[in-house]
């Protein structure tokens, strides 16, 4: 069995978020997880547990991208991400020292939401913009050790 160091659980990483095929840079990425609607039925007779049962998902997950405004050219592109648009595919790559250790991949996403920091002239603060996106379920594709 390899033996594990302090290094292994420092959280000393980097990621990256895939967006229909173009790469761009956010400062946080939120609600990294993916649910399934249940119904529990209690049977008669023998009561120990209930059964449950995987229902068909009606509600969507919601992923929340969020990274700092720049004046750049991929800025300008990111502009192009307006409420009701679809993004077919979201990709998120975590590294750490240079190899890839762990990716996230979402399909049948539309932004639900885009929002930016309040605007406060007394205060010197990043503007941060955001996007939460609703998806059909994240998955975590499996990642050969490293990779």
């Amino acid at each position: 069995m390899a033996k594990s160091s302090a290094s292994d659980f420092i959280p000393g990483y980097e990621f990256s978020v895939n967006l229909d095929g173009f790469m761009y840079s956010f400062s946080r990425v939120t609600n990294l997880s993916s649910s399934t609607e249940i119904e529990t039925i209690v049977e008669g007779g023998n009561n120990d547990s209930p059964v449950i049962l995987r229902k068909p998902k009606r509600n969507p997950d919601f992923l929340l991208l969020e990274r700092a405004l720049h004046s750049t050219l991929t800025d300008m592109a990111f502009a192009f991400f307006t409420v009701g648009r679809k993004i077919d595919a979201i990709t998120i790559s975590v590294q750490k020292n240079g190899s890839t250790v762990r990716m996230f991949f979402a399909t049948g996403g539309v932004i639900v939401e885009r929002e930016f920091s309040p605007l406060d002239a007394v205060e010197s603060t990043v503007l941060v913009q955001s996007l939460k996106i609703a998806h059909t379920g994240l998955t975590e594709v499996p990642l050969p050790f490293g990779l």
